[in-house]
């Protein structure tokens, strides 16, 4: 399995000794500092994205926007300007045939949402820098009277024993969805029900189904779920809301465009704002088009904004 790295993630989480984002050579330190844990350990192959343009690395970057040769199973990927390591990361993963085979490092909620929806694994810095610091000291030579430290168990994937018990009441419950979805059978208002879950993954299929076969009924749960705890059920609502058209859901959508704090969330407001195509949404969307902070989102917003007018013209 390959790790992917969000380099100046990890780096300001203070779990690498000695580096912070304020030095100027900080991600060359980065990569020497897993370098030389990355094979008495065993580790598996490594990229690290950097971000273009962050506070740290403020001396020269070298290859800008393509990857630096790997040197000791690990690789460096330099955004270009203006490009963001979590979106080159998120396209990396959409060009694998096989994105299960990957593991994302990262302490960024947001970056694990849109990672695990890719279908790759995530694990926090913590746990990374743990596990290669306690397998690199397991493989050191150990004196007589001093048992070698226990091997540490491999990553957990998502499948994994150690998640059964979270996941297990989502798993039941897509299963049955998906039997009723085969059979054509599936009750909106079960699924509306599941929408309110506290279980995020639970609550985020729910909605995504809904979304399909809900029809009328299925907006009223849906605009709920646009204020769930979890961001990556609000933007399922969202992207939900823009398959069963209509405007009742409109201003919601546009609220969520202007002032949900997270990117993911403002992003599938953008694009659910544009398959809806209605003008009214058009001064919010020039405005997230122009100013918004994530480039993603303003991306999305010009594309949206792009739809509406295509429509009109």
């Amino acid at each position: 399995m390959t790790h992917l790295i969000d380099g100046h993630n990890l780096i300001g989480s203070g779990l690498v000794p000695g580096i912070h984002l304020q030095d100027p050579d900080d991600e060359e330190r980065l990569l020497q500092w897993l370098r030389a844990r990355r094979a008495p350990a065993g580790a598996a192959e490594m990229i690290v994205f950097f971000d273009s343009g962050a506070a740290g690395g403020l001396g020269p970057v070298p290859t800008v926007g393509r990857a630096a040769p790997a040197s000791g199973g690990v690789m460096a990927r330099y955004c270009r300007p203006g490009e963001e390591a979590d979106d080159a990361i998120v396209a990396y993963l959409s060009r694998q045939r096989q994105p299960g085979q990957f593991t994302v490092v990262t302490n960024d909620s947001e970056l694990a949402h849109r990672v695990r929806f890719a279908g790759a694994n995530v694990v926090t810095a913590a746990h990374f820098t743990r596990r290669l610091t306690r397998s690199t000291a397991a493989r050191r030579p150990h004196s007589p009277d001093r048992p070698a430290a226990a091997p540490e168990r491999p990553l957990p994937g998502v499948s994994d024993p150690a998640f059964a018990d979270i996941q297990a009441s989502f798993l039941e419950a897509e299963k049955a969805a998906r039997l009723k979805l085969r059979a054509g059978d599936l009750d909106p208002a079960v699924l509306a029900g599941y929408v309110e879950s506290n279980n995020p993954e639970l609550a985020r299929q729910a909605a995504a189904l809904l979304g399909r076969v809900g029809g009328p009924a299925a907006v009223e749960p849906l605009r709920g779920a646009l204020v769930h705890s979890d961001a990556g059920v609000r933007a399922a609502a969202a992207l939900a809301l823009s398959t069963l058209g209509g405007d009742a859901a409109l201003q919601d959508l546009i609220e969520r465009l202007t002032e949900d704090d997270n990117s993911m969330v403002r992003e599938a407001a953008a694009q659910a704002l544009g398959r809806i195509g209605d003008r009214r949404a058009g001064p919010a969307l020039e405005t997230a088009g122009r100013s918004d902070r994530r480039s993603k989102v303003r991306k999305a917003a010009q594309a949206a904004l792009a739809q509406i007018r295509a429509r009109r013209g």
